[in-house]
C-alpha cells in the first residue's frame, strides 16, 4: 500500500502512510490496512534523505540505522530476510536522494521515471506518474493514486529537500505503533467485492480479528505491487559505497 514520488524540479518528496497485511487471514482478496501511524517511509539526514517500501520490519531497521548520529557498516541492517515458517523471502526497496541537488544517488527496487523530472514507486507508482505526467506535482500525484489504487491511503507526507519544510512524525512512530493501530482502528478490505469492513467488526468463520493480525504481523508492509525485490551482490556494493558517501559528506563516519 504504497506511493512513493520523487520530484527533481520540485526538490519534493512525498509518500502516503498506508501499511498493510496482504492475504489477511490466508485469503487473496483480504487486506488489513491501517493509515496515519506515524511511522513514515521517508527519513531525513543533513544532507541527504531514503525512501523506502517493502517489509515493515525492515524498514524501521533501516530507518533506525541512518537516523543514528554514526552509521556503523559493522552491523547494518539485511535488506532481505526470510520471515518464521516461509519458504519465500521478503526484502525492502531503497532511494536515497541528495537534498541539494535532488539527484536520486542511490536507488534499488521498481522506480519507475518520468523523464529526469521525478521519479515513482510503490503500487501506484503507474497512477502517481499518470498524474505527474500532467500536473508535474508531487503532492497531486500521491493524492490521485490513493483514488485509484486501494493499496495507497492516509495524510500524504512530503519533505521539501531545498526549505527543509515537512510534515513527518514529530514523534516518529515505530513498528509497534503500527501494530496497535492495526488492532485498534484498523480495516479490513475485500478487493473482490470492493468492501472495506472495521477491524472492530470484521469476522471470520475460522478465527478473530486479532489472531489474524497477529498471524500476519510479519508481513506488514509498504508494498511495491511486485514481488520481493531479489537484491544482486554488486545492489548492495553500491548501496554502502553510496552511505559511505552519505557517512563521508555529513561527518558520520564510525
Amino acid at each position: 500500500m504504497t506511493t512513493n514520488v520523487i520530484c527533481r524540479t520540485a526538490k519534493l518528496l512525498t509518500s502516503d502512510s498506508r501499511w498493510s497485511i496482504e492475504s489477511f487471514d490466508g485469503q487473496a482478496n483480504l487486506v488489513a490496512y491501517v493509515d496515519d501511524t506515524g511511522f513514515d517511509k521517508l527519513a531525513v539526514s543533513s544532507k541527504f534523505a531514503m525512501v523506502f517500501a517493502g517489509n515493515a520490519h525492515l524498514i524501521e531497521l533501516w530507518k533506525g540505522w541512518f537516523l543514528k548520529p554514526t552509521l556503523d557498516f559493522n552491523s547494518p541492517p539485511p535488506v532481505v530476510t526470510t520471515l518464521k515458517g516461509a519458504t519465500t523471502p521478503v526484502s525492502v526497496t531503497i532511494g536515497i536522494v541528495e537534498k541539494a541537488s535532488a539527484n536520486v544517488f542511490f536507488s534499488a527496487g521498481m522506480f519507475m521515471a518520468h523523464g529526469e523530472l521525478a521519479r515513482f514507486s510503490g503500487s501506484g507508482a503507474q497512477f502517481a506518474k499518470d498524474c505527474y505526467a500532467v500536473n508535474l506535482c508531487g503532492r497531486t500525484a500521491v493524492g490521485s493514486a490513493a483514488r485509484q489504487d486501494h493499496f495507497t491511503g492516509g495524510e500524504t507526507k512530503f519533505v521539501e529537500l531545498e526549505t527543509g519544510k515537512m510534515n513527518l512524525s514529530i514523534m516518529p512512530g515505530t513498528g509497534q505503533d503500527m501494530i496497535n493501530a492495526l488492532h485498534q482502528r484498523g480495516f479490513v478490505m475485500d478487493t473482490k467485492a470492493k468492501t472495506v469492513t472495521a477491524i472492530s467488526d470484521w469476522k471470520s468463520p475460522d478465527t478473530d480479528a486479532q489472531r489474524a493480525i497477529s498471524a500476519g504481523i510479519d508481513t506488514l508492509s509498504a508494498p511495491t505491487g511486485l514481488p520481493p525485490h531479489q537484491w544482486s551482490q554488486q545492489e548492495q556494493n553500491d548501496l554502502f559505497a553510496a552511505l559511505r558517501h552519505v557517512a563521508e559528506q555529513e561527518g558520520r563516519l564510525g
